[in-house]
């Protein structure tokens, strides 16, 4: 029973094993939810912006009072800074969500296929998710609440220092994060050089000088900690004292003032190096935060950006803060200015391009024979220009109306070369199909003035039909005889075209006249390559030529007169015999019967 079954159970084992591939595999590997979510980057890169910004607000939670000598939590604040980071950091939790389900490749174990990708990408996208997971973790929010409440008297400054930690190990992950997804977004919009990049690296200036300013402001107040721990122990305080304000340990210690001189500096009590700027200002005292903020932002904009000679004491943490802050600026800001530089040279070069813009499509407006198209074909040449026109150097005007696409330029060719062209005796008769394609072949060239369309005597390589422009014409047997518009030359090569076979020859019919140009005149032309060509392939299967081309082709015309000549030839000899049958034919039957009559006897 079961041998005769196990077809159809295989069968329906293969059938769920593919079922079950596509469910795991389709969801996480759909291109148009992965270029959905590639437009929104730029929009999480602003998010995790103000979220780093927020990290660094941390520190400013922290103030002392001086009265007292003693550290005070500023607890609006920093409940308002907790759930800031709190949605912000859900947006990134978002994002990853979305990120990891349409990037992160599956593993195909069923089919026993490994990886849809390379071990490279899969893990490059691992530790870009690992980045991501430990950016988000709320490390922040979990030492405020759930380490510094339980952490009273001496280990108050501990779980302190641990916010320090947590908030500069931090950083520099989700600092990587920002640029990462930065790199993503201007990729895939297009805008890796010019404003994006240059706002987006003058805003990473902007936000490594608020976390030096507020780390330095932090690590002042911390400073000073270490000058009442120290001076307390002198002073025969227990080494179980607390220095914060709320703590029930607390205890009054307005007597240290004499060992901690924060106003005046006095290296020999206690050096606070060069935190000393912000002891002396008081700002660690102020409980405003905007006030706080921007002290502490301006300082270090300004240290950062001059490189400043602190003093330091010997203090370990000061030296390492000094001397990262010494490097960042050194690397960091000639960087920068190489970035304002481009970005001022993207404005300049944007600024440049409008006005080549401008004077291009003036240019265009200003072109005569822009005048006399329709007001509906102008308007799409204008929507044209706004589309295409980058701003760029070098434009030439003739060659952008030749290179208009292909429903302009026949519009315009039509509105402008129709009315000449079937003036052209060998045209007069053409259909319009054949009309409207060689109007698509006619291009725009311009002639100074002074310069001879034709010259007499000269070969004629094209046929030019003159639109817009004075000219003078003359021959060697008329008179000078001035002419606008709507005027053509070279319509002897249109004799020529019909008249050679699908062999070439370049031996081009002369010219009996004489064009110059008076003015700037615009003319279009087609040389006579492309006219022999159109006339070929206006060809009858059989060869011949249709009958518009017959009335005025030169060959055509000899023959012509060769046959009537002929046809007329033999009309009179006909004739002549005709005539000579109808003469009397009595004297010569007298004449012939003569032998015949019989002698006499």
């Amino acid at each position: 029973m079961s041998c005769t079954f196990r077809p159809e159970i295989e069968l329906v084992q293969n059938s769920s094993r593919r079922l079950r591939n596509r469910i795991i595999s389709a969801p996480r590997n759909s291109p148009p939810s992965s270029r959905s979510f590639d437009n929104l980057n730029l929009i999480f890169v602003a998010a995790y912006w103000l979220s780093i910004s927020l990290d660094g607000s941390f520190f400013y939670i922290l103030y002392i009072d001086d009265y007292r000598k003693c550290l005070v939590l500023a607890k609006d604040l920093t409940f308002t800074l907790v759930v800031l980071r709190t949605v912000l950091d859900s947006f990134q939790i978002a994002y990853l969500y979305l990120r990891v389900h349409t990037h992160v490749p599956v593993p195909d174990f069923v089919n026993g296929r490994g990886f849809h990708t390379s071990k490279w990408t899969f893990a490059k996208n691992f530790l870009c998710l690992i980045n991501g997971i430990v950016s988000v973790l709320p490390l922040p929010q979990a030492v405020i609440y759930l380490v510094v409440p339980k952490m009273r008297g001496h280990k108050f400054l501990s779980a302190i220092s641990m916010l320090k930690f947590v908030l500069v190990a931090q950083f520099l992950p989700r600092f990587v994060r920002m640029c990462q997804l930065f790199t993503k977004a201007a990729s895939s919009s297009g805008a890796v050089h010019g404003l994006a990049s240059g706002i987006f690296h003058f805003l990473v200036y902007l936000l490594v000088s608020h976390s030096f300013g507020a780390l330095w402001y932090f690590l002042a107040i911390v400073r000073v900690s270490v000058c009442w721990r120290q001076a307390c122990l002198h002073a025969g305080c227990s080494s179980h004292d607390s220095f914060y304000c709320d703590d029930d340990k607390f205890r009054d210690h307005r007597s240290l003032n004499a060992f901690c001189p924060a106003k005046l500096r006095d290296p020999t009590s206690f050096d606070f190096g060069m935190f000393h700027d912000a002891l002396q200002s008081g700002i660690v005292e102020v409980t405003n935060f905007l006030q706080k903020f921007l002290y502490c932002f301006q300082w270090g904009i300004r240290s950062l950006s001059f490189a400043q000679n602190f003093q330091t004491s010997i203090d370990a943490w000061e030296n390492i803060f000094s001397s990262a802050m010494t490097i960042t600026g050194a690397v960091f800001i000639p960087f920068h200015l190489w970035n304002v530089m481009q970005f001022l040279q993207h404005i300049n070069g944007n600024s440049a391009r409008k006005i080549r813009r401008s004077s291009q499509m003036q240019e265009v407006e200003m072109w005569r024979l822009f005048h006399v198209l329709s007001d509906n074909l102008k308007q799409q040449i204008r929507k044209y220009c706004q589309s295409v026109f980058q701003g760029t150097e070098g434009f030439n005007l003739h060659q952008f109306f030749n290179d208009l696409p292909p429903e302009l330029s026949f519009a315009m060719k039509h509105e402008l070369c129709l009315p000449v062209l079937k003036e052209v005796p060998m045209l007069q008769r053409m259909d319009e199909q054949r009309m409207n394609t060689i109007l698509n072949i006619f291009k725009l060239v311009p002639y100074t003035q002074g310069m001879f369309l034709v010259q007499e005597g000269n070969p004629v390589n094209k046929l030019q039909l003159i639109v817009g422009g004075d000219i003078l014409s003359w021959s060697s047997t008329s008179v000078f005889t001035p002419r606008n518009d709507s005027e053509f030359c070279g319509e002897g090569l249109m004799s020529w075209a019909v008249d050679q076979q699908s062999g070439s020859s370049t031996v081009f019919p002369r010219s009996t006249r004489t064009v110059e140009a008076v003015t700037q005149v615009d003319a279009f032309s087609i040389e006579a390559g492309e006219l022999k060509e159109f006339v070929n392939q206006c060809r009858q299967p059989n060869g011949q030529l249709p009958k518009c081309f017959r009335y005025g082709s030169e060959k055509w015309r000899n023959w012509a007169a060769v046959i009537i000549q002929q046809a007329w030839c033999r009309q009179k000899k006909k004739k002549f015999h005709t005539s000579l049958l109808a003469v009397t034919p009595s004297r010569f039957a007298v004449s012939s019967l003569r032998p015949i009559r019989p002698e006499a006897t």
